[in-house]
């Protein structure tokens, strides 16, 4: 393993473990038997560093959501699946959790930025997605982006802080549901 390489390990396991605020550099390099230096000759800084991860996990969560990509469900039905998976894969994130555990009753700081890298990247997905599907004919024309952002913000909101135990097929099957049909006959 070359010193690059090292260094994300050890990197990863800190910021994994104790969070983005409470990881220096100077512990990392530590770690990494490096001098911060060579940490600097890979990475212009902390937050930088910590980029790497979160765009890590936005790979790994977008290759989940791609096998599903070519389905011929129908468009909420792969919307649905893939927003579950996308959310079951943050909260099954050791890094994303860490982050969320790290933000609750925090002030702002850079935490809060990562994770929202994170959440607008799977806004992103589902705006695009209802765009693509207003062009087609196969939705109502409707805000896309204002749309995307009720759809994620209900999924967050029932996985996340929903204060019962759930089953998160069951939720994702309601909520798709509502959508399809309505609350209204």
């Amino acid at each position: 393993m070359n010193k690059k390489e090292i260094v994300i390990n050890k990197a990863r396991d800190l910021f994994t473990t104790y969070g983005y605020k409470k990881v220096s550099m100077d512990e990392i390099a530590k770690d990494a038997n490096v001098t911060k230096k060579t940490i600097y000759t890979y990475f212009k800084d902390k937050d930088d560093l910590f980029s790497y991860f979160i765009q890590e996990e936005l790979e790994k969560m977008k290759k989940v959501v791609e096998k599903k990509a070519n389905s011929n469900l129908p468009f909420i039905e792969v919307v649905a699946s893939n927003l579950y998976d996308m959310l079951m894969f943050r909260k099954n994130s050791l890094l994303i959790s860490t982050i969320s555990k790290e933000m609750k009753g925090s002030t702002p700081e850079k935490s809060h930025s990562f994770l929202k890298i994170y959440d607008d990247e799977i806004l992103k997905y589902l705006e695009d997605k209802i765009k693509l599907e207003i062009d087609l004919g196969n939705i109502k024309k409707c805000d896309a982006h204002l749309t995307a952002f009720i759809i994620y913000r209900v999924f967050i909101n029932v996985i996340f802080e929903y204060d019962l135990d759930i089953d998160e097929e069951k939720v994702t099957k309601e909520v798709t549901t509502i959508l399809k049909e309505g609350l209204l006959n």
